[in-house]
C-alpha cells in the first residue's frame, strides 16, 4: 500500500552518471485483472559525492510527476531540469491508500565528462533491493 508518505520506493542503478531526460512508466497489465498503477510519483537521485539523495523538482518547485490512469498505457514525464545521477528512486504517490503496480524507464545517456569531473573516484555499486 502506497499514500502520500512516500514510504515505498523502486531503485534503478545505472552504474554510472548518466544524464536522465526523462522517465517512462506503465502499470501491471495482468490480462485485465487487477488495476495496479501509479497516479503520481516522486523522483529522487543520488551521484558520487552527494552526501544524501536530492528530490527532483520543476523549475517551479513541483515535486509530483503525474503517473498512469490506467494499467497499460505509458506516460512520459519530460524532466526540466534534467538531473545527472547514477541511481535514480521512484516513490509512488496517492492521495488515498493504495495498492499500485510500477514498470518503470529511465530515458538518458552515460556522461561521459563524469571522469574529468572526479565523480567516479571511491564509490561502490550496492546491489539492488
Amino acid at each position: 500500500m502506497v499514500s502520500r508518505g512516500l514510504k515505498e520506493y523502486l531503485q534503478i542503478d545505472l552504474l554510472q552518471v548518466h544524464v536522465i531526460t526523462s522517465v517512462r512508466t506503465q502499470g501491471r497489465f495482468g490480462k485485465g485483472q487487477g488495476q495496479e498503477y501509479t497516479e503520481a510519483y516522486v523522483v529522487e537521485y543520488w551521484r558520487p559525492g552527494m552526501e544524501k539523495w536530492k528530490r527532483w523538482k520543476t523549475f517551479q518547485g513541483k515535486e509530483i510527476l503525474p503517473g498512469n490512469i490506467n494499467t497499460y498505457s505509458e506516460v512520459e514525464n519530460i524532466l526540466q531540469p534534467i538531473i545527472f545521477a547514477s541511481k535514480v528512486r521512484i516513490y509512488p504517490y496517492s492521495q488515498y491508500d493504495r495498492t499500485v503496480c510500477l514498470r518503470a524507464e529511465i530515458v538518458g545517456c552515460p556522461w561521459e565528462d563524469a571522469e574529468a569531473s572526479g565523480w567516479k573516484s571511491n564509490w561502490k555499486v550496492s546491489s539492488p533491493m
